[in-house]
């Protein structure tokens, strides 16, 4: 049986999918590549063991088995919203706060972001629960109310999030020999101020898989300046993937947090992206229309302090 999550990121897609008339279009609004979600769909439609769309009509269309279902889909979406609703109301614990954060994000910010608020408030016995995922999960437990605050990156596209803003982080290149920029034993970490498409089309490049905010910006800041790169991994962890390239098995794109000043320049260089290029903005989200309990609002109020007085 599967989960109530994993049937309304499904619900999630086919609307945009039906919306949009083509699985192509709602790959790029989802923010995802298109084979991962017309596996997405087929896959489940093979659990399912009936079609959930007519693929040979343009627009694209649902099935008849496909419009029982989304319809039935619905329904227990606006129960299940009513009954969590409810279940918050009356048994949540007031003095609890639940947590969010991008696996990507988790190793390097976590441990600052709990200390930042546990030096704020050193006596508080405060209990924390944290949810480890990609971006379009946790965004989806956010807006269904399984957690208070969604750690995560810019775009929010929903206008039911709204969030404070932690820090702006660059984003560096590590780069192998495989791009044309690339120079063998040079220490210093180098400034790109614009793209010139051709020097980066020929480098072997690490991907994460899709799902993650950090993934979703890297296809886009590769789609929009047109560049087509080769792919040498695709990885689910940016740790690994950084690891990879700092052995020069490859190149990626990494947030300040995991750069390393000390590198093997005889493996990789690394080129700093001015921000007008390519930059990530960390934010703290939460629900807009959301009462925030007292606990959640001081989380908030003391990670947003630390960062800004760390600038």
């Amino acid at each position: 049986m599967k989960s109530v999550t994993t049937e309304f990121s499904l619900l999630s897609y086919l609307k945009i999918i039906i919306s949009t008339g083509s699985i192509t279009e709602a790959a790029a609004e989802l923010y995802l590549s298109q084979p991962y979600l017309s596996r997405y769909i087929k896959d489940n439609e093979k659990k399912l063991g009936f079609q959930l769309l007519n693929r040979q009509t343009r627009p694209i269309t649902l099935t008849n088995s496909g419009v029982k279902y989304l319809q039935g889909l619905e329904k227990i979406e606006s129960s299940y919203s009513a009954l969590l609703s409810e279940s918050i109301k009356y048994s949540k614990n007031k003095k609890q706060i639940s947590i969010g954060i991008n696996e990507v994000l988790a190793s390097r910010l976590l441990p600052e972001i709990l200390s930042a608020y546990k030096q704020g408030f050193p006596n508080k016995s405060q209990r924390i629960f944290i949810e480890e995922n990609y971006s379009n999960a946790l965004e989806n437990d956010l807006l269904e109310k399984e957690i208070d605050l969604h750690i995560r990156l810019l775009p929010i596209f929903s206008n039911k999030i709204s969030y404070q803003k932690l820090f702006k982080s660059p984003i560096y290149l590590i780069a192998d020999k495989t791009f044309l920029l690339f120079k063998k034993n040079n220490h210093k970490i180098l400034s790109v101020e614009t793209i010139d498409r051709e020097k980066w089309e020929k480098m072997k490049f690490i991907f994460l898989y899709p799902g993650s905010g950090f993934s979703r910006l890297v296809d886009s800041f590769l789609n929009n300046h047109k560049i087509i790169v080769q792919n040498s991994f695709k990885i689910r962890s940016l740790e690994t993937a950084a690891n990879l390239a700092y052995e020069g098995l490859g190149c990626t794109f990494i947030p300040s947090f995991y750069l390393k000043q000390n590198f093997d320049s005889s493996k990789c260089n690394i080129f700093k992206l001015s921000e007008d290029i390519f930059s990530v903005q960390l934010v703290i989200a939460f629900l807009r229309d959301m009462n925030l309990n007292e606990e959640t609002k001081k989380f908030i109020k003391e990670v947003v302090k630390y960062y800004k007085n760390k600038k």
